[in-house]
């Protein structure tokens, strides 16, 4: 067998979103550990950042849109990106939860750098993905033929990913099942594991959900409802007499939701955005315990090794939380948009209850 000397890992990467960075180094680390002496290379939506962040190298990933592409062509990106494929012995698509069809051309626009890689004759791995709904005939269609043709080997994060490959795609792969890598990364470099236990911090991560351009207008009035019940969080963690700091994974779409939380509460919180994961995990590991809306918010809390209240909004934070064996159902909170996860009252007085329980527990 072929020893492995160059990697190429492709996912969502570049965005400055902490989660996807996250991904990305926990994936650097199993690599260089699985294939020692290895050069990894990244295909990264910003090249620049990724380089400096995770160093290593990084070259362009795959555009998205007419324009884009044109742009590639004229700026020889899509020929840096080609040139690293051709010269990797591995590709892998790693991490995140990108293979969906909630928006039609998404399978085909990941899937296909499967197809370019395998031309080249490379090994293809889909490792450590979370994977729909598929809620389109031709998503699974699409999904099933770069899978069953042009992968050699796929993982997923959860039990309920593995299921909507095999079971509602039809993917003829073997799948395994492996835990999301982030949960498993080496964090003693970013954090003090020493203990929390007098700290005055509870940190909360939030994002918005319903409000955006893929929901249809009635989601905004349950936008409004989620807000309160994040502010009803915010508020147990005052009566308790802790701080609440407010931590944001990707500030370019979330500073007006930060600003929004500052006008309701002023001074009694604290705002951040952390620059990079190492930042990320060292803020969350000067709290008590984290409250998060946020997988990887979820996800990181247990790489350190922190209490926290999960929200779940999505199988795969349900799918996380089953792999790991978590029991404390008494303070554990839903909202889904009926697709991706169930759809439910929200109730802002059984979220400061759920909240208030949680911080009894951590007291």
């Amino acid at each position: 067998m072929a020893k492995i000397k160059n990697i190429v890992i492709s996912g969502w990467y570049g965005h400055g979103n902490i989660g996807d960075e996250a991904i990305l180094q926990a994936l650097i680390e199993i690599f260089e550990k699985k294939y020692p002496g290895c050069t990894i290379t990244a295909l990264s939506f910003s090249p620049e950042y990724t380089k400096k962040t995770q160093n290593i190298n990084a070259v362009k990933q795959f555009p998205i849109g007419k324009k884009k592409w044109l742009h590639s062509v004229l700026t020889f990106d899509i020929v840096r990106t080609l040139i690293a494929i051709y010269k990797c012995d591995l590709f892998v698509m790693g991490g995140g939860g990108f293979l969906s069809d909630w928006q039609p051309y998404v399978p085909h626009g990941w899937l296909k750098q499967m197809k370019i890689a395998k031309y080249f004759g490379k090994k293809t791995w889909l490792y450590r993905i979370g994977a729909g709904p598929f809620l389109t005939d031709v998503g699974k269609k699409t999904t099933k033929f770069y899978i069953d043709n042009f992968v050699d080997m796929v993982s997923v994060r959860d039990k309920e990913s593995y299921r909507q490959l095999v079971e509602n795609v039809g993917v003829e792969k073997r799948v395994e099942i492996e835990i999301d890598p982030v949960a498993n990364m080496s964090v003693d470099g970013y954090i003090d594991r020493r203990s929390k236990q007098d700290s005055k911090y509870i940190c909360l991560i939030y994002t918005e959900y319903f409000k955006n351009k893929y929901f249809k207008n009635d989601k905004m009035k349950k936008w409004d409802h989620l807000f309160r019940a994040f502010c009803a969080q915010i508020e147990a963690v005052i009566d308790k007499g802790l701080i609440p700091k407010l931590l944001f994974f990707q500030k370019d779409i979330e500073e007006s939701l930060a600003k929004k939380f500052v006008e309701v509460f002023n001074e009694q919180i604290i705002v951040l955005f952390p620059r990079d994961y190492k930042e990320a995990f060292s803020m969350m590991s000067e709290s008590k315990g984290v409250i998060s809306f946020r997988l990887h918010g979820n996800i990181m809390a247990y790489a350190i090794k922190r209490p926290f209240l999960p929200i779940i909004y999505h199988h795969k934070t349900a799918g996380f939380l089953e792999l790991i064996d978590f029991r404390n159902n008494e303070y554990l909170l839903e909202v889904g948009d009926g697709e991706n996860w169930k759809d439910v009252v929200i109730d802002s007085s059984e979220w400061k209850s759920k909240t208030e329980i949680f911080l009894e527990s951590i007291k």
